[in-house]
């Protein structure tokens, strides 16, 4: 693969995740706005998946601007480190979703 076509890879790779983190933001305030009707004190585990979500969130578009800015030829280990994180980020939805799955769908 050429220089050009990793540069592109790379590039392409960040605009479907941006996409995703964008979708990923809505979800999160989504739930924290959900959860701040639902009582004045949310659940301490709910709180904390939304507080891990949000920081994964973090996560993943500093990697994403890294990447942006440096375009590496090797990226590997970025791309299964976003890959592993958007699955941790699933995982706590699934979890502050299970708690109170009316008020989350």
């Amino acid at each position: 693969m050429t220089r050009k076509a990793q540069i592109m890879d790379v590039k392409t790779f960040c605009t479907e995740m941006r996409d995703e983190m964008t979708a990923w933001k809505a979800k999160t305030y989504d739930i924290i706005r959900k959860t701040e009707r639902m009582s004045l004190s949310p659940n301490k585990k709910v709180r904390a998946s939304i507080d891990d979500m949000k920081a994964m969130i973090d996560r993943i578009e500093l990697t994403l601007e890294r990447l942006e800015d440096q375009c590496p030829v090797n990226w590997d280990s970025e791309k299964a480190e976003i890959e592993q994180v958007i699955c941790d980020m699933r995982e706590r939805w699934s979890e502050a979703a299970a708690m109170s799955p009316d008020d989350l769908e």
